[in-house]
């Protein structure tokens, strides 16, 4: 369960449209020397790579034109190269993405006033609501969905966002408080991402939704944050067991705090954000102090669910410092191109693609003749086979725990957490923020 801490009063269509992107302007990768890469079928070719997104590299052959191969039909020791050239890369961050407002098309799937169940699908969501929205509101809320869901593959943390279950995200829009404490959502919170039912739910007066006769509308107060937020913990979903929740809140805070308007996000108006933000924060009562770093880099997601719960003016201090991190990372440390993050993130996915890699082939080994599934999960298997060996990072606790304090090691640089707290104040005051 992830929860985002209070910080504001926070048609029909035969079928779906695609919903092109807007496109991303980014610095662009550098180009590498040729070299011999061995295609499928054992075909040896002189290529220089041209860029590589992870899952498919786009190469340049000797007469100019340019040829995608799939990462898994190469051999080893191509995928080895790719791995090691994705690395050295820099961040790529875009300077604007989202969607076109005017394409975003959406299916009523139903109205039921008798039920107050009302469903709406994008190309990537599905959301319910238990109140009937304008056809405005409606507008907003499936482009702010789309728009956040492209935001997140077009940033360089190497998400590529994709439903759990079934083939769209699914929300909650309740309401009532009272409907979204039914619903799970914690006290003190303005939104909960729930994992295990990989659902989110946000009440209406979190976005500033107010009733506009039987229906449901935009008050003065709208906005979009509290939505964004919980949208970047769906987003990254395969990555919140893995991720300490200082990242995990603070990736989310530094989503919703970009300038988003008629379905685009100006990412490069990151600065200008944080401006906004301590801004709003100096009208709600103040900037608060920073939360210990060293305290916040061993918090525990209970702790910080505890903490929402008993304290919420502690529980914001962690959330503001998380975002402070985060953007001090992407925005401020060492070049002040996201390099340490973006290589701390790139860890991350690949510890995670050899998680995904170990179960997809164990449950193709489950289904090898004479391995038997037992009732509580376990399986056994004839002395003739030999099932998938697990990452490391899954053979135990102590394992996991020193995958994490190496990854954090990528951001911390040699840097004592004293150290680069100090950094960060610097950093800041340098932007003319004081903290």
């Amino acid at each position: 369960m992830r929860t985002c801490a209070t910080r504001a009063a926070r048609y029909v269509l035969a079928a779906l449209l695609l919903i092109p992107p807007l496109p991303v302007r980014a610095q662009i990768p550098s180009v590498a020397p040729a070299r011999e890469w061995t295609f499928p079928g054992g075909v040896a070719t002189s290529a220089a790579l041209q860029s590589f997104d992870g899952k498919t590299a786009v190469l340049r052959l000797p007469n100019g034109q340019r040829t995608s191969v799939p990462a898994d039909s190469l051999g080893e020791p191509d995928r080895a190269y790719l791995s090691e050239w994705q690395e050295q890369q820099p961040a790529v961050m875009p300077d604007s993405v989202g969607v076109d407002s005017a394409k975003v098309q959406i299916e009523v799937v139903s109205e039921d006033e008798a039920s107050g169940k009302y469903v709406y699908r994008t190309q990537h969501f599905e959301f319910t609501c238990d109140g009937k929205l304008t056809q405005n509101l409606l507008r907003d809320v499936a482009r702010n969905f789309e728009a956040t869901y492209e935001l997140l593959k077009a940033l360089p943390w190497g998400i590529n966002p994709k439903p759990e279950e079934g083939d769209r995200f699914r929300a909650l829009l309740v309401r009532s408080p009272q409907r979204y404490k039914e619903e799970g959502g914690p006290e003190n919170s303005s939104g909960v991402y729930f994992g295990s039912r990989k659902v989110f739910v946000v009440p209406f007066e979190s976005l500033g939704i107010e009733r506009l006769g039987k229906s449901f509308a935009k008050a003065s107060d709208y906005r979009s944050d509290t939505l964004v937020h919980e949208l970047t913990h769906q987003m990254m979903h395969a990555r919140l067991d893995v991720l300490p929740p200082w990242v995990v809140e603070g990736t989310a805070e530094y989503t919703n705090i970009l300038p988003l308007r008629l379905g685009v996000f100006r990412v490069s108006a990151a600065r200008s954000g944080l401006k906004d933000y301590l801004a709003f924060l100096k009208a709600r009562g103040g900037v608060p102090e920073p939360y210990p770093v060293e305290e916040l880099f061993n918090a525990s997601q209970k702790q910080w669910a505890e903490t929402l719960k008993r304290n919420p003016k502690e529980s914001g201090r962690m959330y503001f410092t998380s975002y402070l991190l985060v953007n001090f990372f992407m925005n401020l440390d060492g070049k002040g191109n996201g390099a340490r993050f973006v290589k701390y993130m790139r860890a991350i996915g690949k510890a995670l693609e050899e998680v995904e890699k170990f179960q997809s082939d164990l449950e193709a080994f489950k289904k090898l003749p004479g391995v038997e599934v037992l009732p509580d999960g376990k399986y056994r298997w004839p002395d003739t086979l030999t099932p998938p060996t697990p990452p490391e990072i899954m053979t135990s606790p102590e394992k996991l725990a020193e995958f994490e304090k190496s990854t954090l090691d990528i951001l911390l640089d040699g840097r004592k957490p004293s150290e680069l707290m100090e950094q960060i104040r610097s950093a800041y005051r340098r932007a003319g923020i004081r903290l």
